[in-house]
């Protein structure tokens, strides 16, 4: 599986994080640049390839945590008391949105390196020091046990590489 794993990733080696979008908790980050037509005949940047995320991740960089998926449920100022009536589920209504808006704002992360671990986790190295580290903690074989995907947009033939308790499935 790890070798596998590694194989597939390591398609990313070079990209650039170019943008990033949410679909409720599941973050989508977009490697590359690829525009496609959607269904409303709108073009859209999609990237050459996604990653979305289902399971725990940060973004570090010189040992600082930058962002992690649990800042979604925190107010998008670090000033503001904690509100667990605030809605979170709105674009930059919450703390990652923002952070992440700032980080790909701020200069070009490029895939560097890639290593990968035997539980479905992995480490993106990006450019000056900073790294997105993703890690599953479901133990039990559920029936949507999926951790992440990587969707090859430039292929829909090889479309998703699907990660999680059941293994790999493409």
């Amino acid at each position: 599986m790890k070798d596998n794993i590694k194989k597939e990733l390591k398609q990313l080696i070079g990209l650039e994080l170019t943008r990033t979008t949410r679909t409720g908790a599941t973050e989508c980050l977009k490697f590359g640049t690829l525009y496609k037509i959607d269904h409303k005949g709108i073009e859209r940047q999609v990237g050459k390839f996604g990653l979305h995320l289902q399971c725990p991740w940060r973004i570090t960089q010189n040992n600082i945590i930058l962002v992690g998926d649990n800042d979604l449920y925190e107010h998008p100022s670090e000033a503001e008391n904690f509100d667990s009536n605030f809605d979170w589920d709105v674009p930059n209504g919450n703390l990652r949105d923002v952070k992440l808006s700032v980080i790909l704002k701020s200069k070009k992360n490029v895939v560097e390196f890639v290593y990968v671990d035997e539980y479905g986790g992995f480490e993106l190295i990006f450019n000056e020091d900073t790294k997105l580290s993703v890690f599953p903690t479901l133990s039990v074989k559920s029936s949507y046990g999926e951790f992440w995907r990587l969707l090859n947009n430039q292929c829909e033939a090889k479309n998703h590489f699907v990660v999680g308790t059941f293994g790999i499935e493409r």
